[in-house]
């Protein structure tokens, strides 16, 4: 029996055009997407790694708490004598009140390579490098150590005896040869543990060396003893022009202060 009624049905899709001008969407998307969202992961992966420079402020100015003798404090690799330890600290504490800072040690970095730690280089900030006051125990070995920098104090041990062209129970020594330079022989020298997670400080921006220093110095120089700030300093520039990455970030304890000098670098 009909009632009169009629069903009808209809099935709806996707035709190829509406499937190509999705796909083409996406893919705009994406292109728009990816490097938005890198940017925004290695920001925060740049923003761990300057955690790693208040933790070391923080160990070398809870020592100074507990001890004003701290920076002091240390074994160094290759015993001194009076007169030489006199010349150190005297080293140290001009660097702490300079415009630069005492240089702890270099961090080489190169597009293609690994990144490189050195004790000193004579394209880095040398003025006042203090890097033997590290040595093998007290209160700058121990900061390192407690900030996550594990492998340091041994590769500037290394340097400075000469014996860092092996691997080591905590880095490792690759050779490599500097095709720019007539095949010469260099080594590069990085903790086993990795200090940094971020590209900027793993790879840097270019496919030769550039070099930084971890350089520290009193907040007000004008008024030394008070607290320790740490920095990463590009060659010949001083505290104020701290390493300032793409993604806006100032690797320094002094907060943007530390990278008000103008323009990045």
């Amino acid at each position: 029996m009909s009632f009169g009624f009629t069903t009808s049905r209809s099935r709806k899709g996707f035709t190829l055009v509406e499937v190509m001008v999705v796909i083409v969407i996406m893919g705009f998307l994406a292109v728009i997407a990816t490097p938005i969202l890198f940017g925004i992961i290695e920001k925060s992966r740049e923003k761990v790694d300057l955690l790693k420079f208040y933790y070391l402020r923080d160990a070398l100015n809870r020592a100074l708490l507990e001890d004003e003798d701290a920076l002091t404090k240390t074994t160094t690799v290759k015993k001194k004598n009076d007169e030489q330890m006199n010349t150190l600290t005297t080293t140290l504490s001009n660097g702490l009140s300079s415009n630069r800072g005492a240089t702890l040690f270099v961090i080489e970095l190169h597009n293609g390579l690994s990144i490189n730690v050195q004790n000193s280089h004579n394209q880095a900030n040398n003025t006042h490098n203090i890097s033997e006051i590290i040595g093998t125990s007290g209160t700058w070995y121990n900061a390192l150590n407690e900030a996550g920098f594990e492998g340091v104090a041994d590769i500037i041990a290394g340097r400075i005896t000469g014996n860092y062209k092996k691997d080591t129970d905590t880095y490792t020594s690759v050779s490599w040869n500097d095709h720019n330079n007539n095949d010469a022989q260099w080594w590069r020298t990085a903790p086993k543990k990795p200090m940094f997670i971020s590209q900027a400080l793993n790879k840097g921006k270019k496919d030769e060396n550039t070099r930084y220093t971890v350089s520290v110095r009193w907040s007000d120089v004008s008024k030394p003893g008070g607290s320790l700030e740490v920095y990463l300093l590009p060659n010949g520039k001083n505290y104020n022009y701290a390493f300032y990455t793409d993604h806006g970030v100032c690797f320094s304890t002094l907060g943007d202060a530390g990278c008000n000098g103008g323009k990045k670098q």
